[in-house]
């Protein structure tokens, strides 16, 4: 075995290397297991917020035009805004009456009474007119027929009288129809969205 002179300075040196290197040893191998690393930090980041769609703006009303209703209608009818604004029939003339159940308002084309329904009348009877249509309907002198009313008898056939109105409106128009009898009226329009209330006077 080496002997060393521990009064010398080298050895004294050598020694404490060596007791070093074994503590260092016993510690690595007896000492508690390495902690384990820290775990690595990952910065969050949160997902955007839905943001609410912007709201559409407001804006004025949209005006819709009125829709004629054709055939009839209860009274009073309306009138589409860009027409003259439809009136009322003339009174009954002499020896002619009211009757509530034939007075009509409506658009377009029709049969009054509607369906079956008659009316008795003798003759010279009343029937009162008022009438809107487009502009224009009545043609370039303004004058042309724009509502035809026309007799029905029973077998479906047209009666002798008829009673035409000119221009784009008429207010408080009385026809004298000459025949009686046993009838309906035809009703026709040169434009759908004319109205008019017709009113029938009996005598």
């Amino acid at each position: 075995m080496l002997s060393i002179d521990k009064r010398a300075p080298f050895a004294k040196v050598l020694i404490r290397l060596m007791l070093g290197v074994v503590l260092i040893t016993a510690g690595v191998s007896c000492g508690s297991p390495p902690s384990p690393p820290a775990p690595s930090r990952v910065a969050a980041t949160g997902s955007p917020l839905p943001t609410a769609a912007p709201s559409p703006a407001t804006s004025a009303p949209v005006q819709i035009p009125l829709v004629v209703p054709q055939g009839v209608v209860p009274c009073p009818g309306s009138t589409p805004t860009d027409q003259h604004t439809l009136g009322v029939p003339g009174g009954p003339g002499s020896g002619q009456r009211t009757v509530p159940g034939l007075d009509f308002c409506g658009g377009g084309g029709a049969t009054l009474p509607t369906g079956t329904a008659r009316f008795m009348t003798g003759g010279n009877w009343g029937l009162g007119i008022a009438d809107s249509c487009p502009v224009g309907s009545s043609g370039e002198g303004g004058t042309n027929p724009v509502i035809t009313v026309t007799e029905v008898l029973p077998g479906g056939a047209a009666g002798p009288d008829t009673a035409t109105e000119g221009g784009d409106w008429t207010d408080s128009s009385t026809t004298l129809m000459a025949t009686g009898g046993n009838l309906q009226l035809e009703v026709t329009a040169v434009s759908p969205d004319c109205v008019w209330h017709i009113a029938v006077y009996p005598t």
